[in-house]
Formats: C-alpha cells, structure tokens, sequence
C-alpha cells in the first residue's frame, strides 16, 4: 500500500528504478516515492496544500510527470476562491501546477496553468514530461463554447519556471471524457481524444512535430464502430516508444452491446495505425479506464478495470502486446479496484490503482 485513505492515483517513473505518486489525501494533493523499484515507499506527504478542499473522482484527480534530471511535476484541478469554496456543490476549479527539483522533499507553491480562468470546470486533464525537461499539459476546456469543450495545451519549461500561452484544439470533445497525452524523446507531444456531440463518438490521435506549438497531424484511430452516444466518463490513452518508433493507443467503446464495456488497443510503427483489437481474453466483465506503458523491451502493456469476477470485484489486470495473455494484478480478496496507471522504471513495470480507499502498487513486470 501506498496510502491509505487516499483515491486518483497516477504514477510515474524515473530510469533508475524510482516510483513516483501523486494522489488525494486528507482534502490535499499528497506524493509518496519508492527508489528500491517498488519495494518500500516513503511515507506520503503534502505537495499541494488546498486547505483541506481538494476533492476529485472519475479520473478529475493529479496527474505526476518526472523529467530526465528527475525533476518531479504535479498538477491538480482546485481552487483557492472562497467564493467557490463558499457553499457551492461544485466549485468550479482551474489547474495548477508543483514542482519539486529535490526528489520530493520540497514542492514550489502552485500556479495556474490554464490561463484562461474558470474555463476548464470539468478538471479532466493529463501530463507528460520529456527526457529534456519539456513538459506538456492538456485538458477540456471551453474558454471559447457555451455547449461542448475544447482541447487546450500548455508547454512548460525551466523546470516549471516558464509557463506557456495555452493553445486550443477545435473539438467538439467528449464533454467528460480527460484526454490521454505522452511525449517522445524528442519533445514531441501527441494526444488521444474522443471526439463529441454525435453518435459513434470516435477516437482521434493529434501529433505534435514542431515541440508543441501546434498539432497538425490529426486522424481517427477506431477502425470499428465505437457505439458511444454520450459521454462513458473514460480517458483514452496513447504512449510511445522510447525510441519514437511506435505508439500504442487504448480506449473504451461499447461495440459489443449497449453498455457492455470493453477495452480495444492498437500499436502501430511507421505512421501506421493497425485495427485495434479487444485487451481483455474474457468474454464475461465488462473493462475501462485503460493505462498503457512500454517496458525496457519496447513491449507495450496495458492494465484496465474489469469485472470478469462481479462488479462489486472489480479489480486491475494487464495484458503485454507481445502475448496478449491477461494476468490479475490486484488479488481476488482486495476488494473493488479501479483507475490503474502503469509506468516503467528502468526494468521494472509498475501499475498504481485505487483499492477500496487505499491507493495501492503492484509490480507487473518482470
């Protein structure tokens, strides 16, 4: 365990074999690491004080990127208002960034990064980080809509120093759905998004090849039809290669039936995209929330929720792209699990998952 009474977790890794967490604690954005490759973890501290306020659920939680000189980033939807604070269900919340450059001893005090505020309400948002210490963020955001959301984007640098005029992606975009992000090795971003306001909602890639500025490669991926009308409330996601050879895409739809849930997933090389096909080997359980990484091999895995075992069972399995073979990562007795984040450091693949309150690691591989 993690820690406990904790929920939104999202992890990160460094080459060396060091683990990295953000997650929501207390009211607060707390951070825990692990140097020894998962083994033991450091008692969880505060990264972000909201005061007590920070609160999140269905992926509207932090997200944590480390840098090649293990700069540790973390972002979090909150808000400081007092008037938002005062009263409302649901305050409306901007998103904010900490950085700590001594492996998480210190955090800076947080600043805005959308800058448009009170525009990105949903709090649906990812973060990656280049070896090189450019970092990127995306969210939904609707600074120019009254109906429907945008993608907006953010380059970060100076270890979190320089903050960047946000740019926006034309949607319309699944209003609920956060939108799944990485980074080559290049400094190159490229998101996965699915698309809103029609039947069939499909799922796009958007590649950066100018560091960021902007996104002029944009392609439907789905080959099948998604068989989504409305918003499922489940992030698609995409990573690459170490190398930048190949990206791996994984989504949720519902093609197999109304509200039959199951996670589809592609790695494709050279600009190609082949047909996805479905992660789970189970034909009973539906899956969702999808997190993909790549090992040191270069073989990419993928861990989702599923319920093969009953819906109050919910727990975590992985799949490698090699052998497809679906093994359980959370144990049959840990209670209903769910919104898994797989990273690799160095020779070691890790996932992080909720467990009942508890935030919770595995080692998946080796």
């Amino acid at each position: 365990m993690i820690a406990p009474d904790a929920n939104q977790p999202h992890l990160a890794a460094s080459d060396d074999g060091s683990f990295y967490a953000a997650f929501i604690k207390d009211g607060n954005i707390g951070f825990s690491c692990s140097m020894d490759k998962g083994k033991t973890w450091s008692a969880p501290v505060v990264a972000i004080d909201a005061k007590g306020k920070a609160s999140g659920g269905m992926q509207r939680g932090p997200r944590i990127a480390v840098d090649g000189k293990k700069t540790i980033y973390i972002t979090a939807p909150m808000t400081f208002d007092e008037t938002e604070l005062g009263g409302k269900k649901y305050p409306v919340r901007d998103l904010f960034l900490a950085v700590s450059t001594d492996g998480g001893k210190t955090f800076s005090e947080p600043v805005q990064i959308n800058d448009t505020p009170k525009k990105a309400p949903e709090a649906l948002h990812w973060l990656a980080a280049a070896p090189n210490g450019d970092v990127f963020a995306v969210w939904l955001d609707l600074r120019q809509r009254d109906k429907g959301q945008d993608l907006g984007y953010v380059k970060i640098s100076e270890q979190g120093k320089k903050i960047g005029k946000n740019g926006l992606l034309p949607g319309p975009l699944c209003e609920c759905c956060a939108p799944g992000l990485a980074v080559d090795a290049k400094g190159n971003p490229m998101v996965l998004y699915r698309e809103g306001g029609k039947t069939n909602r499909s799922i796009f890639l958007g590649i950066s090849t100018n560091g960021g500025a902007s996104f002029s490669k944009i392609s439907r991926i789905n080959q099948g039809e998604t068989k989504i009308d409305a918003c499922p409330m489940d992030a698609p996601q995409v990573a690459v290669s170490r190398d930048g050879t190949k990206i791996a895409t994984a989504w949720m739809d519902f093609r197999a039936g109304t509200n039959l849930r199951h996670v589809q997933w592609s790695v494709g090389a050279g600009g190609r995209v082949p047909p996805e096909t479905s992660a789970s080997d189970d034909a009973k359980g539906g899956q969702g929330h999808p997190s993909l990484a790549f090992d040191a091999g270069g073989v990419v895995w993928c861990a989702w929720e599923d319920t093969r075992r009953g819906l109050n069972a919910q727990g975590i399995f992985a799949a490698d792209w090699k052998t497809r073979k679906n093994i359980a990562v959370s144990a049959e007795g840990e209670g209903k699990c769910g919104y898994p984040t797989l990273a690799s450091a160095g020779g070691t693949l890790g996932v992080t998952y909720e467990s009942g309150s508890s935030v919770a690691f595995r080692v998946v591989a080796p």
